[in-house]
């Protein structure tokens, strides 16, 4: 065994040492050391992705160029919102409330100003239909006032419409009873659930003559009015119920069997009013509807004293 010197470090050392040299066997281990220690820093200085699980086994993250790949499935897309009518209509009134809200106000108060001042109809017969019990009236012209209280009550009088000398004694707005000197002189029914004599508001023309005939001959009480008739809205008016056609029929009572005249009035049967602003017209009916004669008036006049109807007959 021989020493051998290092040429390059000056360092003996044996011949048959497989190191050789020291130190240059030290330097040639610190040059591997380094390499090593280079690789563990650059693998250290890797980005893992967010999220990912670490631990022993996982790989390394994707190269740059592998991390912005488009994945396979698309992602699902957010909801969006689609406002319906109703909500559009209350994101406009919020912009714009006085012209959303006040014109199409504006339009229906005008188009119920432009319906109602047009003629409207109203259903009101006339006379009115017979509803319950019809009861006689059991008062003669010439009865005291006493007999009067007696079956239809007290009531106070007020000045009568048919004479100054008259006091009217009123039962409803349809039954009226006018004293003279504290007797009955004008019986005036225009309700038709009264009858006197079998004469009422509401009956046919044949049949009030019916029952004027059994009091005496019927006969016109005047000349018959026959006013023009109108054609609105395709109906058949009068200016007013009491402006409607009348033929009067009368019968007069004569001793023995009494002193007085009944007088019927005798008008068409009307269907309603129509109402066109301030003017009320009787509504007859249709053009092509023929007329129904009906009693409107039935009035028992005491002709055994003189009064506002002329002088004593009896």
């Amino acid at each position: 065994m021989a020493l051998i010197r290092c040429p390059k470090h000056g360092i003996p050392f044996n011949d048959d040492n497989p190191r050789g040299c020291p130190a240059c066997a030290l330097e040639k281990e610190g040059g591997e050391q380094a390499q090593v220690m280079r690789e563990l820093a650059r693998a250290s200085q890797v980005i893992r992705r967010p999220g990912a699980p670490t631990g022993p086994g996982v790989d390394f993250a994707p190269r740059r160029s592998e991390r912005f790949t488009a994945p396979v499935t698309a992602p699902p897309r957010a909801p969006v919102f689609e406002p319906g009518p109703l909500d559009k209509l209350r994101l406009l009134v919020r912009r714009r409330p006085v012209p959303v809200i006040g014109i199409p106000l504006i339009v229906i108060l005008l188009v119920a100003l432009i319906s109602r001042s047009g003629p409207s109809f109203v259903r009101l017969p006339s006379p009115v239909p017979l509803t319950g019990e019809v009861l006689p009236l059991p008062i003669e012209p010439g009865a005291s006032l006493s007999t009067v209280f007696g079956v239809l009550g007290v009531q106070p009088p007020r000045p009568s419409p048919e004479g100054r000398a008259l006091e009217r004694y009123s039962y409803g707005t349809d039954l009226y009873i006018d004293a003279l000197n504290g007797v009955v002189y004008i019986i005036s029914m225009l309700v038709p659930n009264r009858s006197w004599h079998g004469l009422r508001v509401g009956i046919s023309l044949r049949e009030a003559e019916g029952s004027l005939a059994l009091l005496g001959p019927p006969q016109p009480a005047a000349p018959p009015v026959m006013p023009r008739a109108d054609t609105l809205r395709g109906v058949v008016v009068y200016p007013s119920l009491a402006g409607r056609p009348n033929r009067p029929l009368k019968a007069e009572v004569r001793p023995p069997n009494g002193c007085y005249d009944v007088v019927v009035d005798i008008q068409p049967q009307a269907a309603g009013v129509l109402v066109d602003r301030d003017r009320r017209y009787a509504v007859i009916g249709p053009p092509e509807a023929q007329l129904q004669w009906v009693a409107t008036r039935v009035q028992v006049i005491n002709r055994a004293v003189a009064g506002p109807a002329g002088p004593a007959v009896c």
